[in-house]
């Protein structure tokens, strides 16, 4: 592991995420940016991902699985991700991030609002620390 922290924020391509982007811009100019395509992404996702980015200033890093969702389904019997069974968000989302990761020490920004009851992804790696800016506004 480094010395240096990196400033990571996971883009869904929704709006909480897209606002906290926005929001985080100015206060950490050296935040990296990354996506995790499913490769079962709408063309309108890629649009709007290239109109963030210009916004933003900075490349968003487009992170993807060593499979893609159709295997990863087939793998699963079939059964369509949901709730009960996150295997999409772990092997198409997670898995990827914590590669790109490595061992880097790192503060992974996460855009769920301080109306919202949950935590979000939690690491089991040490050296990822989530933050939450929109719960702290309170």
């Amino acid at each position: 592991m480094t010395d240096k922290v990196r400033h990571i924020l996971s883009l869904s391509g929704g709006k909480d995420s897209t606002a906290l982007a926005i929001y985080m811009r100015d206060r950490v100019p050296e935040m990296e940016y990354v996506f995790c395509d499913t490769g079962k992404e709408l063309k309108e996702t890629y649009d709007y991902l290239q109109k963030i980015e210009a916004y933003l200033g900075k490349k968003i890093v487009i992170l993807n699985s060593d499979m893609d969702f159709d295997h990863w389904l087939e793998m699963y019997g079939g059964y369509l991700p949901s709730p009960q069974a996150r295997w999409c968000t772990r092997m198409l989302k997670i898995v990827p991030f914590e590669r790109y990761v490595g061992d880097d020490a790192i503060f992974s920004y996460i855009g769920i609002r301080a109306d919202e009851n949950r935590e979000g992804y939690i690491s089991a790696k040490t050296n990822i620390k989530p933050i939450y800016p929109f719960k702290r506004m309170e």
